[in-house]
């Protein structure tokens, strides 16, 4: 038997991950085959056998079912061999497959969940194939195959699920150099035009052809068909997951998070109905043309692209929504009433008096009678006025406002006092307010808050207080010593050093040499630190991508030191009457085992969810 090489675990923490993720789901000698292209790039299958040691037929079983997995990509050159190359896209669909089959069940049904989970198991199916089992003998349409047809139609217009093309197994470097040399090759040289403007003429000219190739077969008569009057998808349409439609909704999940954090539980409870409404037109978390290499290498360059796709989207009122569209997707059981302070409830109207402001007193007659006046007191009164004026201009504003907290508990007015909370009440802009009563979400900008309050909460959590004040002060000043941090965070010297200490440990910090001599000499030399965001978070991140691929490898074995009590209960005789034919202390260890899995799972999931926010988003 051939074992997994050590060096999956050695060379880079998701190499770890992944060999341990195909170990667990396609098997061994797959996860071997991963490792060795994760090692060596793009390679053919006799390359892989040899570099591998197993034998070449057996590299070609695995390699057809990890392309059908989307685990892997293939590309024929001119001379007609086949490349490999690894695609982690396919294998982070089983990273997040748990959490998908739970997204899909709690938006859909369990019919839904299971439809998702067939699919990613599958890789891809066609639309008929999997439709024919809910058929009888005679071929005959069932009502449940009828319903199943809806739950495609319904699942693959919501994104989930997307048509599968021949360019998907294909590296987008591959496709993007093949189109570009066909295209520099329809671009003759001549002395009036220079080198660099021919290139960049078929780089702009490459840009138009890839995104068309991207986007071609997405129109609806490639899609749809009509049968009885009713809209349902081609029954010869291939289809796969969308992992990038997963990854915006955990975008909007960990923004929800932020944002009940910030405002409150209510608040963010209309943010996640107003990410709804355009979670699915949001543009995808990975650029294509940010892939291919050596096409953006400029950051500022990579930085403008993002921006420009958010804004034309903006423009094109893809992302944009308004109080009545977030009505739509409110939650039945979210009640909003008496939810905002209007200035009524601040200060409410004082009464008024039917017989007046003014005290009452008896004056005596000299003939013995007697009469009542009403004594008025000028100060008092202009008081009153004052008080009744303001009064009436917070009225004024109340109503201006419109505030219903007695009717509807989703009223627009309330909806949209929730979405002005989020445009201005703290200093993170959760919403952008585009023109009066129409929001969208500054995805680009919220990402680096939501990054830095993450990294911060680690920080204070992990190594305290003193630590995430010196982090904020590297922060603000950019470059400093020692003693400026200490006298700006009012902390001894000794405190910052062995604080700072920690910071650089963790990669949170970093050292800056300063000499003040030619030899460099120590005595005569200083050192300033700083606080760089992208090598922080980049540690981080890979930190807990090895700790995920450590717990994964912890369950294998543990399950495997226990290889025979679990072969027996996978037993169909046993199956179902494991409390009649094991022994009691077979079932002590089966539950201890099943306890343990799920807690490691736990811990699994945790790190997967603090690994989006670093690593994905």
């Amino acid at each position: 038997m051939v074992a997994l090489s050590s060096s999956a675990k050695t060379q880079s923490p998701k190499s770890f991950l992944y060999t341990s993720i195909a170990r667990t789901h396609v098997g061994t000698i797959a996860s071997i085959v991963i490792s060795t292209l994760i090692s060596h790039g793009k390679l053919t299958a006799h390359e892989i056998s040899n570099r591998s040691q197993l034998p070449i037929k057996t590299v070609k079983s695995a390699l057809v079912s990890l392309i059908q997995l989307n685990c892997i990509y293939y590309w024929s050159d001119e001379r007609k061999a086949v490349h490999y190359s690894f695609n982690e896209r396919g294998l982070l669909v089983f990273v997040h497959s748990g959490d998908i089959i739970n997204c899909i069940n709690k938006l859909y049904d369990a019919e839904s969940a299971e439809i998702i989970q067939n699919i990613i198991q599958m890789g891809h199916v066609r639309v008929s194939d999997y439709l024919a089992q809910y058929q009888d003998d005679k071929s005959e349409k069932t009502k449940l195959y009828f319903e199943q047809q809806t739950r495609f139609f319904k699942l693959f217009a919501d994104g989930w699920l997307q048509k599968l093309q021949p360019f998907h197994y294909s590296p987008i470097n591959d496709l993007w150099s093949k189109l570009y040399q066909e295209t520099l090759k329809q671009i003759p040289r001549n002395s009036t035009t220079s080198e660099v403007k021919r290139v960049n003429e078929a780089k702009e000219k490459t840009k138009v052809k890839l995104s068309d190739m991207l986007e071609s077969g997405q129109e609806s008569k490639d899609l749809y068909e009509m049968d009885g009057g009713l809209k349902i998808l081609r029954n010869s349409l291939v289809i796969s997951f969308d992992l990038s439609r997963f990854e915006k909704h955990l975008r909007s999940r960990a923004l929800v998070n932020f944002s009940k954090s910030k405002i409150g539980s209510l608040t963010s409870k209309v943010y996640e109905a107003a990410l709804s409404t355009i979670e699915q037109k949001t543009a995808d978390l990975s650029q294509n043309f940010l892939e291919i290499s050596g096409l953006i290498s400029d950051p500022e360059e990579a930085r403008l692209l993002i921006h420009s796709v958010e804004n034309k989207l903006v423009d094109q009122k893809q992302t944009t929504f308004q109080a009545r569209d977030v009505a739509r997707f409110l939650d039945n059981e979210v009640d909003l009433r008496n939810s905002i302070l209007t200035h009524n409830f601040l200060k409410p109207q004082k009464r008024v008096n039917s017989g007046g402001n003014g005290a009452q007193k008896k004056i005596k007659l000299e003939d013995g009678g007697s009469f009542v006046v009403k004594e008025e007191n000028n100060e008092n009164e202009n008081e009153n006025e004052d008080e009744n004026e303001n009064d009436n201009s917070f009225n004024t504003m109340a109503s201006g406002d419109s505030f219903d907290n007695s009717d509807d508990k989703h009223s627009h007015s309330l909806i949209l006092s929730h979405l002005k909370l989020l445009t201005s009440s703290t200093p993170v802009n959760f919403l952008i307010e585009v023109s009066p009563g129409v929001f969208t979400v500054p995805l680009t900008s919220l990402m680096q808050e939501l990054k830095q309050h993450n990294f911060d909460n680690i920080i204070k959590t992990t190594l305290g207080i003193d630590a995430f004040k010196i982090l904020r002060c590297l922060r603000m000043l950019k470059l400093a010593d020692e003693k400026t941090i200490a006298e700006k965070i009012l902390l001894k010297e000794k405190t910052v050093r062995n604080e700072v200490c920690k910071l650089i440990n963790l990669n949170a910090v970093e050292i800056q040499e300063i000499p003040k001599s030619a030899d460099r000499a120590a005595s005569k030399t200083f050192y300033l630190f700083r606080h760089k965001r992208y090598i922080s978070y980049l540690f981080l991140s890979n930190s807990l991508i090895y700790n995920m691929g450590e717990i994964l490898n912890n369950i294998e074995s543990f399950k495997s030191d226990h290889k025979i009590l679990l072969e027996k209960c996978e037993r169909e005789d046993v199956k179902g009457n494991e409390d009649q034919l094991l022994l009691d202390s077979e079932l002590k260890t089966l539950r201890k085992l099943q306890s343990r899995e799920i807690n490691n799972m736990g811990k699994f999931n945790r790190l997967k969810s603090l690994n989006d926010i670093f690593g994905l988003f």
